[in-house]
C-alpha cells in the first residue's frame, strides 16, 4: 500500500529533479559530440593559429525548455493522471452499506403507517358524522335567528306605527289649537282698526252726504278721501292676517319638524332595542352551538384514544412478528454485501495497477522523446553558431551566450 498524499509533493520533486540531472548529461554529451564532430572531419590540415582561440560558451534553461515544451502540457497531464491513478489505488473503496436496523425499521414504519392510515380513517369519517350533525345544528340556529329577526322587526314596525299615530295626533291638536289661536287674534286686530277708522269714516260718510248735491269737487275729494281710509283699514287688517298666517304656517313646520325627530329618533331606538335583542339570542345561540362542538370534539377525542390504544397494539405485536423475519434477512444480506465488496475492491485495485503502469510508460517514452528532440535541437543551434561549450542553468558563465529562445523557436516550428 503506498503513502498517503501528504508525500506525493517530495516524490515529484525527487523524479523533476532526476530528470533534470538526465537532461543535462544528455545535453553536454549531444554537444560535446555536435561540436568536435565538423572540425574533426575537415580534410585540410589545421593551421596553426597566430594567437589562442576564443573559447564560446552558450547556455540553455532545460527547465524553461522542458515547461514551454509543445508536448508539455502533454507530459504535465501523465503526470496528473499518474498521480490520480496512484491515489485512487492508495484509497480503498468506501466499505458497502451494510445492512442495518434500516430494512426493520421500514417494516416496523409500514405497519405504523397502516395503522395511522386506518386511524385517520376512522377520524375523518367520525368528524364528517359531528361535521353533519353540526351543519344541521347550525341550519335550525339559523332558522330560528331568521323567525326570531322577523318577529322582532314586526314589534318593531308596530310598535313604530303606534308612535307615528300617537304624534301625528297630538302634532293636529297642537296645530289646530294654534291656529284657533290665531284666528281669534286676527279677528281681535280686525275689531281693533275697524274701531280706530270707524269715526273717521262716519264723518266722511255725513260730509258726503251733506255735499252731495253741492259741490260735486268737493264730493269727489271726500269719496276719494274715503276710499283711500277703507283701503288702509283693510291693508292693515290683511297685513296682520297674513303675518299671523306665516306665523302659524312655521310653528307648523316646526312642530313637523320635531315630529320627525321624534320619530326618527323612536325609529332607532326600536332599532337598536331590536339589534341588542337579535345579539342576546345570536349569542345564545351560538353558546349552544359551541357547547355542543366541544362535547362532540370530547366524544371524538374519547373515540379516538381508544381506538388508537388498540391499534398500537396490533401493531405491536405484528412489529415483533416481522423483526424476526427482518433479521434473518439482514443477515443473509450483509454476507453476501461483504463478499460482493470484497470482489469489486480487487478487480479495481487489479485495474488501476494496469492503468498505472501503462501511463508511466506512457510518460518514460513521452520524456524520452522530448530529450531527444531536445538533445537534437540544442547540438543543431551549437553547430550553427559554432559553439564549443553548451551550459544549463545550473551551471554558470560569464560569457555564456542564451541559446534558450532558439531551441525553443524550432522546437515550436517543427510542429
Amino acid at each position: 500500500m503506498r503513502g498517503g498524499r501528504g508525500e506525493d509533493p517530495l516524490r515529484d520533486a525527487q523524479a523533476a529533479r532526476g530528470r533534470a540531472v538526465r537532461l543535462v548529461s544528455l545535453v553536454l554529451a549531444a554537444v560535446a559530440a555536435g561540436c568536435g564532430g565538423p572540425r574533426a572531419q575537415n580534410g585540410a590540415s589545421p593551421t596553426p593559429a597566430a594567437s589562442p582561440r576564443t573559447f564560446r560558451v552558450a547556455v540553455v534553461d532545460l527547465e524553461r525548455v522542458a515547461r514551454e515544451h509543445p508536448r508539455a502540457q502533454e507530459l504535465e497531464a501523465l503526470r496528473r493522471r499518474i498521480q490520480q491513478t496512484e491515489a485512487a489505488l492508495a484509497v480503498p473503496l468506501p466499505p458497502p452499506v451494510l445492512p442495518s436496523p434500516a430494512p426493520l425499521q421500514r417494516v416496523t414504519a409500514r405497519i405504523r403507517e397502516d395503522a395511522q392510515r386506518m386511524l385517520q380513517d376512522q377520524a375523518q369519517a367520525l368528524r364528517e358524522t359531528y361535521r353533519r350533525e353540526l351543519a344541521a345544528m347550525q341550519r335550525q340556529a339559523r332558522a330560528e335567528l331568521e323567525a326570531y329577526g322577523r318577529q322582532l322587526q314586526a314589534e318593531a314596525q308596530q310598535a313604530l306605527k303606534a308612535r307615528q299615530d300617537q304624534v301625528q295626533e297630538e302634532l293636529r291638536r297642537r296645530v289646530e289649537a294654534r291656529q284657533q289661536e290665531t284666528q281669534t287674534r286676527v279677528r281681535a286686530h280686525e275689531e281693533q282698526v275697524a274701531q280706530e277708522y270707524r269715526l273717521p269714516l262716519l264723518n266722511l260718510r255725513l260730509k258726503l252726504e251733506t255735499v252731495q248735491h253741492a259741490d260735486r269737487q268737493q264730493y269727489d275729494r271726500l269719496l276719494q278721501e274715503y276710499e283711500r281710509l277703507q283701503r288702509e283699514r283693510d291693508a292693515k287688517i290683511q297685513a296682520f292676517a297674513d303675518q299671523e298666517q306665516r306665523a302659524l304656517r312655521e310653528f307648523a313646520q316646526q312642530e313637523e319638524q320635531r315630529a320627525r325627530e321624534a320619530l326618527e329618533a323612536y325609529r332607532k331606538e326600536l332599532e337598536a332595542q331590536t339589534r341588542a335583542r337579535l345579539q342576546e339570542r345570536e349569542a345564545a345561540v351560538r353558546a349552544r352551538l359551541e357547547e355542543a362542538a366541544r362535547e362532540r370534539e370530547r366524544r371524538f377525542q374519547q373515540a379516538m384514544r381508544a381506538r388508537q390504544e388498540e391499534l398500537q397494539r396490533q401493531a405491536a405485536r405484528q412489529a415483533q412478528e416481522a423483526a424476526e423475519r427482518v433479521r434473518s434477512e439482514l443477515e443473509r444480506v450483509a454476507r453476501a454485501a461483504q463478499e460482493r465488496y470484497l470482489q469489486e475492491e480487487r478487480a479495481r485495485q487489479e485495474q488501476l495497477r494496469q492503468q498505472l503502469a501503462a501511463l508511466r510508460t506512457q510518460q518514460a517514452d513521452l520524456e524520452a522523446t522530448i530529450l531527444a528532440e531536445v538533445r537534437v535541437e540544442v547540438a543543431q543551434v551549437a553547430l550553427e553558431r559554432g559553439l564549443d561549450l553548451v551550459l544549463v542553468r545550473y551551471v554558470s558563465h560569464q560569457n555564456a551566450t542564451d541559446i534558450t529562445d532558439a531551441v525553443l523557436r524550432r522546437l515550436r516550428e517543427k510542429r
